[in-house]
């Protein structure tokens, strides 16, 4: 009978260590999912709150320019007479078509007025003129903009100058696109950039149901 109630001991006891090492693993586990959790739950809200500093930064559009018009490089050229007699020829033929596809570059710089950081994912774009969409795009990469902080980001836009600026001669065309004239051509023709802020929801791309419209203002 001792013998049988030593081995009951035993037998009690190793089940009481297993109970017990099976809890302890379940208290550890549900202490790390917890962790996790937690952790997650703060790195949403930081995402959160970036995304909507963002959105309530200050953008403008700081400048354009254009960069090549009908496979041209127009980059380095500020006048009319810059560019030689077969380039004007090239110009004069696509003007006469209504084609003339160009490349331009639109620099917007956004100013975070709060102390902490504005972030986003990425951004759909669209350059709208009234209720036409000229052109539209994406950029498939991280914007931040740090706390007081003002940065530029430049937007590469491919459009048909011919839909911009329907009226005038090639001349007076060319001189809007090259030269500082054309700053306030792009006022007066009501264009208006807009952004479609992308957030980080977990680890999904998530995106902003409206735009955000930034008219020309030019510095």
């Amino acid at each position: 009978m001792i013998h049988h109630s030593t081995k009951n001991r035993q037998t009690r006891k190793q089940i009481v260590s297993r109970f017990s090492a099976i809890t302890g693993s379940k208290v550890i586990g549900l202490a790390l999912l917890t962790l996790v959790l937690v952790f997650t739950s703060c790195g949403i809200f930081r995402q959160a709150k970036e995304y909507d500093r963002f959105v309530n930064s200050r953008f403008s559009v700081r400048d354009v320019k254009v960069l090549s018009i009908a496979g041209i490089d127009v980059s380095q050229i500020k006048k009319t007479s810059d560019l030689d007699l077969g380039q004007m020829i090239t110009l004069g033929i696509r003007f006469i078509k209504g084609d003339m596809p160009s490349v331009m570059e639109i620099s917007v710089k956004g100013r975070n007025p709060f102390s902490g950081k504005a972030s986003i994912s990425g951004m759909d774009w669209l350059l709208q003129m009234k209720q036409d969409t000229l052109a539209s795009g994406t950029i498939n990469k991280k914007i931040t903009i740090l706390p007081g902080e003002t940065t530029l980001f430049p937007v590469k836009v491919n459009l048909n100058i011919s839909r911009l600026l329907k009226s005038g001669s090639l001349k007076q065309i060319m001189e809007v696109m090259l030269g500082d004239a054309g700053k306030k051509e792009y006022e007066r023709l009501g264009l208006v950039f807009k952004i479609r802020p992308w957030y980080l929801s977990g680890s999904k791309i998530k995106k902003s149901p409206v735009y955000i419209s930034i008219h020309p203002k030019f510095e």
